[in-house]
């Protein structure tokens, strides 16, 4: 049998092209929805990954938590033992400073010329507030004072001086303040010096 083709030549060429369009059409679509769903599952597994990674850290974290609790209180600990312990050698470093300014005083003293009534230190400075015999025994007391090694030289100020009446005796009241160097200072100087 015998088949012949009785459609025109131009609209077999657009059957041919439409059908080749048609095609083209079909195929694109496919291949991006094919990419799209491979897209999709390489994100979805990634996640998936992912999410399986931040699960094992969030256990690791549980994990180490309590360490990490220790080690802060283990922190706080520390720094309390390191203010007790300065604290401590603060407090050992001159502990016996008040026995070094009695002592001072002691030796600078003028015998039987001069007596003591009250005496306030505060940091290196002390204040002393006393009786005298008269002006010569204070200007004494004070040069002696300013020749010790353990006085702040220039630090030596009588604050003041008046006469006073005891037992129909004429005495002068007064009120010294200087500064001294406590041991440790007194050894800084020494060790400055010794070479």
């Amino acid at each position: 049998m015998i088949q012949i083709n009785l459609i025109p030549a131009k609209v077999r060429k657009t059957r041919d092209t439409t059908r080749q369009f048609f095609t083209v059409y079909i195929s694109s679509i496919f291949l991006v929805v094919l990419g799209v769903g491979y897209l999709w599952y390489s994100m979805n597994s990634e996640r998936a990954s992912l999410e399986g990674q931040i699960s094992k850290l969030d256990r690791q974290i549980q994990q180490y938590a309590k360490y990490d609790r220790m080690l802060r209180d283990l922190t706080q600990k520390t720094e309390v033992i390191d203010k007790k312990t300065s604290i401590i050698q603060s407090l050992q470093k001159d502990r016996d400073t008040m026995v070094r300014v009695l002592a001072a005083l002691s030796v600078e003293l003028p015998a039987d010329k001069m007596w003591f009534e009250r005496l306030h230190q505060s940091g290196n400075a002390v204040t002393l507030d006393g009786t005298a015999l008269n002006n010569e025994s204070i200007v004494e007391f004070m040069r002696n004072l300013e020749s010790s090694p353990m006085v702040e030289a220039g630090s030596v100020h009588l604050t003041h001086s008046r006469r006073v009446r005891v037992n129909d005796s004429n005495l002068r009241e007064f009120r010294i303040s200087y500064r001294f160097f406590s041991f440790s200072q007194m050894q800084a100087k020494l060790e400055k010096k010794t070479p």
